[in-house]
């Protein structure tokens, strides 16, 4: 064989070789479909079907769904919002950031409840980050139930594979705080961050994501400095799941599915080796979300039964420490228990994940707001997102007040 033809050969067969790999014909995930996960004429499907993406596993109704009740007429949202002294549109703020859906609660009753872009009252919203509020809500069961002992634990004290990692010294309650002192990249805007590289090890290269989430190293010491890192929760994850010998997926629908009713078949999406990505990607409905949210205004209490902590939801949303503050990592919020609270905090905290996803609490006002969206801007607008909150509440509390109706 001449040597032009034998070079075009081996091209050939490189050039094959690699479509085999990122298309994986033999599995039904491949590395090219995941690539497409945030393609512009794609991911507001794909945020309604992320099991279709990723391997997960399922999580069932409760074997006794509850549903919240209606308000004998539902609310107009307030027409406006005010955000650095402008009055802003409600609906123009849903419309810019591509929201597809939003459920007020007030005193546990839904007074209003809107779908877009396809999604309805049964579709899978994925949560991106919202999902450390459910892992560190976990935590918290576990903690009451004594399968954690201690907050003040070591991470290695449950995984002995941390031993001799900078992951291994953090504690629980650093790991909530996002204080485990690892240094890790999470900025999404450059791909070669850490928070890429993860995704390129897990999806493509197939490796656990514990394994990929444990190797790095120390910048500060532990429980010293607010630093948000996705792989904290996902260590976290890692020790639920030995402290309960359960997967947090199964550990999920016993004790928090089963207890507030969770009404609408839903998923947690794992890596290749069927563990779940605590620090993001649980995918239920709105007013399932919305029960998370409810579950927190009621301080952890739910039909007379105190599913978490009795001293939890404080602990969780009011720290007293200083560099958990906005302006210690985010001007316009700081940090509890994997809850966000908004800067100048009035009793209000939330849940929030990328592309605008949130849960909203305020206690002053028994209200709880579920918003879901597919917006790409979603950084710039997150101060925006905090008053769009505040003014729905605000105005939603002018209104007429009905029978408590919470669970």
């Amino acid at each position: 064989m001449r040597p032009r033809h034998a070079l075009t050969a081996i091209a050939v067969l490189v050039l094959a070789g690699l479509v085999l790999f990122l298309t994986r014909p033999w599995s039904p995930w491949s590395p090219w479909q995941l690539n497409q996960l945030f393609w512009k004429n794609q991911r507001v499907d794909n945020f309604q079907h992320m099991d279709r993406l990723f391997p997960a596993h399922p999580l069932s109704p409760a074997t006794t769904p509850f549903q919240f009740p209606r308000a004998d007429r539902m609310a107009v949202l307030p027409a406006t919002y005010v955000v650095d002294g402008n009055h802003r549109l409600s609906a123009g703020f849903l419309e810019k950031t591509t929201t597809t859906g939003l459920l007020i609660l007030r005193d546990g009753r839904i007074v209003h409840e809107q779908y877009r872009h396809g999604a309805t009252a049964t579709s899978t919203l994925t949560s991106w980050s919202m999902a450390k509020s459910v892992v560190a809500t976990l935590v918290a069961i576990a903690l009451k139930e004594g399968t954690i002992t201690s907050l003040d634990d070591k991470a290695v004290n449950y995984v002995p594979e941390l031993q001799g990692k900078a992951y291994g010294e953090a504690r629980i309650r650093d790991l909530l705080r996002m204080a485990s002192g690892v240094k890790f990249d999470e900025t999404y805007s450059n791909r070669l961050a850490d928070i890429h590289q993860v995704f390129y090890k897990t999806f493509i290269f197939n490796q656990s994501i514990d394994d990929a989430a444990s190797g790095y190293p120390a910048e500060d010491v532990p429980g010293t400095r607010f630093h948000y890192k996705s792989m904290d929760t996902q260590i976290l994850s890692w020790v639920l799941r030995r402290a309960t010998g359960r997967s947090i997926t199964d550990y999920a629908q016993e004790k928090l599915w089963q207890p507030l009713g969770m009404q609408d078949k839903g998923s947690w999406n794992t890596d290749f080796h069927g563990n779940e990505l605590g620090y993001c990607c649980l995918n239920i409905s709105l007013r399932d979300y919305a029960k998370l949210g409810q579950l927190y205004l009621q301080q952890g209490q739910w039909k007379g039964q105190q599913l978490l902590p009795a001293d939890w939801v404080r602990e969780a949303t009011k720290r007293p420490e200083p560099w958990l503050t906005a302006g210690h990592g985010y001007p316009e919020r700081g940090y509890g228990y994997h809850w966000w609270v908004p800067k100048n905090p009035d009793q209000e905290f939330f849940a929030n994940g990328v592309w605008g996803q949130t849960i909203f609490v305020d206690e002053k006002t028994r209200t709880v707001i579920v918003k879901t969206s597919v917006d790409p801007d979603f950084k710039a607008n997150t101060a925006e997102m905090i008053a769009f909150m505040r003014g729905m509440v605000k105005g939603l509390a002018q209104g007429p007040v009905t029978a408590p109706a919470a669970p």
